[in-house]
């Protein structure tokens, strides 16, 4: 029988409880952080149509916490928002189309995080993500649908660390449940087992061989799939940066013999920076990430090798003033057809700090999508107002 989302992750609180030691127990740190954002959006094409754009609000309120708990051996985490979505038309909603507030719908975010050191050695972990959404780049950051459609899923990982100096072990498997709230989307359900061999130069320079196999199965029309994907990352830490690069190759085959395998070459090169240094809150931070890979959720056998550039710099001027950009351009050539796609989306913020625990922000973007098949493209101008608090009750 299989697990639904809900049991997955109750077997990952149930699991995370059993991993904590009674012995670790004995002075244990907690920490708990009650929070709520608020937010209004205006979309100028909020459907992202290539023709008949329509102007819509977004009204968004988000409460939530982040537990923790830390003993000497074990750590363990859970950050929980209720995100309440409602929207409204500023266009008069054209005949046979619906009005936007017939999206409205209660999301749920929820991360959980476990980790017991069972010796000098060994680590364990356990992971466990669950979303109900619209948002598709939940399912795959290298998605392309403008559809909206209402989904939810979960991804649970258990996994183990072994260090034998110089080098490390790690061995993860991740389950993968996704499902639709209509008949019409397929679920479908993700088995990938990941093996890491990282040869450690020092405790900031290290080189990983990284493996992953993993099969999809969907439950309609959509072929099954099974990739095989093998990757050399080197990985440096400096004072105020991190740096990044790694290589590898993907291939995929599938159920039928109407699809041919595809492979790719794949890689990600990444400079992430923070000023000061970590653990300490940022006044300055750059992530630069450049990759190349296949998209993974392909509904209908919509896959495409996917290259995409990201940034997001930020500064905290007079310990008060917050500014930031932030946007990525990608690069779609699907495989099936002659088909290609340029998306890039780039935003502007500022925002105020009144306290440590509350600020104010204001962005302002523009996204864009060129094609080469008609009735692709799109456009959309937007603009959001949010006001975040986050209160630290303090760690005991």
């Amino acid at each position: 029988m299989m697990l639904q989302r809900k049991d997955l992750f109750t077997l990952a609180i149930i699991l995370l409880i059993l991993s904590f030691p009674l012995e670790g127990l004995a002075a244990p740190k907690f920490t708990i952080k009650p929070k709520v954002s608020a937010s209004w959006r205006v979309d100028s094409n909020f459907y992202k149509a290539e023709a008949a754009e329509r102007e819509v609000y977004s009204y968004l309120l988000q409460p939530g916490i982040d537990l923790g708990i830390e003993t000497p051996k074990s750590q363990l985490s859970l950050d929980y928002t209720i995100n309440n979505y409602s929207y409204e038309d500023q266009d008069t909603v054209p005949p046979g189309q619906e009005a936007a507030d017939k999206e409205d719908y209660l999301g749920h975010m929820a991360a959980f995080m476990a980790r017991y050191r069972a010796s000098d050695r060994l680590l364990l972990g356990l992971d466990n993500s669950y979303y109900k959404t619209r948002d598709p780049a939940h399912a795959d950051i290298l998605s392309a649908p403008v559809a909206r459609d209402e989904y939810s899923i979960n991804r649970l990982t258990p996994m183990g660390f072994y260090e034998f100096d110089p080098f490390s072990l790690g061995l993860r498997y991740r389950n993968t449940q996704t499902d639709y709230d209509i008949a019409t989307r397929e679920a479908s359900t993700e088995n990938r087992g990941m093996v890491d061999l990282i040869y450690n130069f020092t405790k900031l320079t290290s080189l990983d061989l990284e493996y992953q196999h993993w099969t999809t199965d969907y439950d309609l029309a959509t072929s099954d799939y099974t990739s095989d994907q093998i990757k050399l990352i080197f990985k440096r830490q400096f004072n105020y940066f991190s740096f990044e690069a790694g290589g590898g190759r993907q291939e995929r085959s599938f159920d039928v013999e109407a699809l041919e395998d595809m492979d790719v070459l794949t890689y990600r090169i990444a400079i992430i920076g923070q000023n000061p240094p970590a653990p300490e809150r940022p006044r300055s931070h750059i992530t630069f990430a450049a990759e190349q890979n296949f998209n993974e959720a392909g509904a209908g056998d919509t896959y495409f090798a996917a290259t995409r550039f990201s940034l997001d710099a930020g500064h905290i001027f007079q310990e008060k003033i917050l500014a930031g950009i932030g946007g990525y351009y990608q690069i779609s050539d699907y495989e099936t057809t002659a088909r290609e796609d340029k998306t890039y989306d780039i935003a502007g913020r500022v925002g105020y700090m009144f306290t440590d625990w509350l600020t104010f922000s204001l962005t302002a973007g523009f996204e864009e999508r060129d094609s080469n098949v008609a009735g692709n493209d799109y456009d959309n101008t937007y603009y959001m107002a949010k006001l975040d608090l986050v209160y630290n009750l303090g760690a005991r």
